[in-house]
């Protein structure tokens, strides 16, 4: 038993550090909070922009109304097939009449990559997931 154990972490670990040249693939954002600074209605959704060029959008989420409840899972539209691995980026809160809500730098670095994953983005103004897989 302890040797089963011991070669499934080992295939764990291989297939673990050999996704740097794969692509990720982002596939849904979930807005599980933010903080409404107005309070008419307006839509909201989530940007992913590379940290080297904020014009240089990876993905964007669909539009969801201020109004209706959190949490919310949304189909996000990814523009480029990125090779995120240890690739710092930032996330960013949107709405339609306020412009940007808040922003957070998301560091690769943090995250062990393993399985399709979920990474949770959060500051003071918003908390969000992102979720994806491997090309």
């Amino acid at each position: 038993m302890k040797y089963i154990t011991l070669l499934a972490i080992i295939i764990v670990s291989i297939t673990a550090c050999q996704k740097d040249n794969q692509n990720f693939k982002l596939k849904t954002v979930t807005i599980n909070a933010y903080t409404n600074k107005n309070s008419e209605l307006q839509h909201i959704y989530v940007k992913v922009v590379d940290a080297a060029d904020n014009q240089r959008v990876i993905g964007k989420s669909a539009s969801y109304p201020s109004t209706l409840p959190l949490p919310v899972t949304l189909g996000i539209t990814p523009s480029l097939k990125q090779a995120l691995y240890k690739q710092t980026c930032i996330v960013q809160l949107w709405a339609d009449s306020t412009g940007l809500i808040s922003s957070q730098k998301m560091n690769m670095d943090s995250y062990k990559i393993i399985f399709p994953l979920e990474m949770d983005v959060k500051n003071k103004d918003m908390d969000v997931t992102l979720s994806g897989n491997w090309d």
